[in-house]
């Protein structure tokens, strides 16, 4: 729970970063330079360019909010943990729906945050989540590569927050 506005806040600045960058609004030349970090006893050079076109920025951008997505939802589905909200069997109230949803979310990413994929292998979880503003169909999901055309856009973690302090963690 002490991470939790830590990591929607870093999903939140890492999708107005990608959005900057959509507008060109990054100049790549002055990103991209010779960098050396000094802070105590340490020194870190980081390599001279790492990025070789606008379209790599894009792609590291898109990267970038990926895994904070990803981050974001492991502590989502860390906090109902933390309350002590299991994964009902059978999902029955919004509050499992939240929970199985949440989880199943974590799950996709936890495995391979930079390729999320998801692992719904039990018949308990396919299926139709609908809770607070959240509706969300996973009945035919499988082991496909997660998009977030499949929660019905990126959103929707940010409603499953709202739902998680209002009616889980309250």
């Amino acid at each position: 729970m002490n991470y939790l506005d830590t990591a929607f806040g870093q999903l939140a600045f890492a999708w107005k970063l990608y959005n900057y960058g959509l507008e060109g609004r990054i100049d790549l030349a002055e990103l991209d330079k010779p960098l050396t970090f000094q802070e105590g006893g340490m020194i870190f050079v980081l390599p001279d360019k790492v990025l070789d076109s606008p379209d790599d920025l894009i792609i590291a951008l898109q990267n970038n909010l990926g895994i904070a997505f990803g981050a974001a939802a492991i502590t989502l589905n860390r906090c109902r943990e933390e309350v002590g909200v299991t994964l009902a069997n059978p999902i029955q109230s919004e509050v499992d729906q939240f929970a199985g949803l949440a989880y199943q979310i974590r799950n996709a990413f936890a495995h391979d945050i930079s390729e999320p994929r998801w692992n719904i292998d039990k018949p308990r979880y396919a299926r139709r989540y609908e809770f607070g503003d959240v509706n969300v169909d996973l009945t035919n999901i499988g082991k496909k590569h997660f998009e977030y055309e499949d929660i019905g856009g990126p959103d929707v973690l940010f409603h499953m927050q709202d739902f998680g302090a209002r009616f889980v963690w309250f």
